[in-house]
Formats: structure tokens, sequence, C-alpha cells
């Protein structure tokens, strides 16, 4: 066994990968999968480890549940984390995308993505930290990221986007205009 991987840092190393390449959905599972590799843990050292990393078990676009990472690597220290290697943030964007985005629709310069219960402020991390030029910003809540744009065709250019990483059809794009229709509906009564 890597000696690296008995201080707790190496173990947070070992579950970050693991996370990563997989989707862990207890664990128990989690510590079949580090005893595989050498490392052994308790279900409570496992339980502390995960808190410390930020693990969060969310569900997925396709109804598991799964631990999921808000950053993309850790270095042991609190606070800072490292890209995964080799990925890039459109490689990153595209996994969360794929996992997590449910559906996108456009309103004026704004784009609302909705995900599973627990999931948006993974999604909301993953653009922020592609540093997509159009995104002025996110804001995240349950199951509910607000995305602000530059303008009204930024964000329909990003929907798509985002819709395309997430393996979906562009016909799924909804661009309605929310309060159009009632500004429609209030200049007739008016």
């Amino acid at each position: 066994m890597n000696t690296t991987a008995r201080s707790r840092t190496g173990r947070h190393a070992a579950i970050t990968r693991l996370i990563e390449t997989a989707d862990i959905s207890s664990q128990e599972q989690l510590r079949e999968l580090l005893a595989a590799q050498g490392i052994n843990a308790t279900q409570a050292t496992l339980s502390r480890d995960l808190v410390d990393l930020g693990a969060m078990k969310v569900r997925t676009a396709d109804g598991t549940s799964a631990y999921r990472l808000p950053s993309e690597g850790v270095t042991g220290q609190p606070g800072r984390a490292l890209p995964a290697i080799g990925e890039s943030a459109d490689a990153r964007l595209a996994r969360w995308c794929s996992d997590l985005l449910a559906e996108a629709q456009v309103a004026l310069n704004q784009v609302v993505l909705h995900t599973p219960a627990g999931a948006a402020q993974l999604l909301a991390s993953a653009l922020d930290r592609g540093v997509i030029p159009e995104v002025l910003g996110c804001v995240a809540g349950d199951d509910t990221v607000l995305v602000i744009c530059t303008g009204e065709q930024e964000a329909k250019d990003l929907c798509e986007y985002l819709l395309r990483l997430a393996g979906r059809a562009e016909s799924n794009l909804s661009t309605q205009v929310l309060g159009s229709a009632a500004a429609q509906g209030g200049a007739g009564e008016a």
C-alpha cells in the first residue's frame, strides 16, 4: 500500500479520485473500493472524510443517488482545489450537465436551469469554474440555478450550449420570454 494513502491527505485524494470516476451511492461501496486499493477505513472515518471534502449525495439525472464533490479535486487543505488532471473546464461542465441538468429555459438575458433536488450548487459551481465570458454570475437554490448573461442572445446561446453539453437535442430549448405573455395580455386589457 502506498504510504501516502495511510495519511488523511492521501485517503482524501483516493476518495476524490473514486468519486470523480464512479457513481458511489453508499459509504459501504466507498469503503469496499478503498479496501481494493489497500486503504482500510472505518465507516466513521469515511463519514468524517466525506464531510471534510464537502461531498454531498445528490440525485443524478437518471434518478440514482451518488456522492459528488463541490470542487474538482483536493490538496488536503480546506478551501483549495486542483482541477482533475487532463480534464478541461468544458469536460467538467459537460460531465455535470450530463449528470444534473434536467431542463433549461431562457428568460430575457437569464437562463433558468433545473436540476434534481440538492444539485443546483454543484452545477452553479461548475458554471463559475467554466469561466464563460457571457456569464455575469450564477445564483443557486436547491434545485434551480439562475444564470445572468450579458444579453438576450448570449442567454439563448448559453442555453443551447449547456443542453448540447448535457447531450440533449437543441429542440428541447425553451426560449419562452417570461412575462411577455402577461405584457401582451395586460396591454390588451388597458
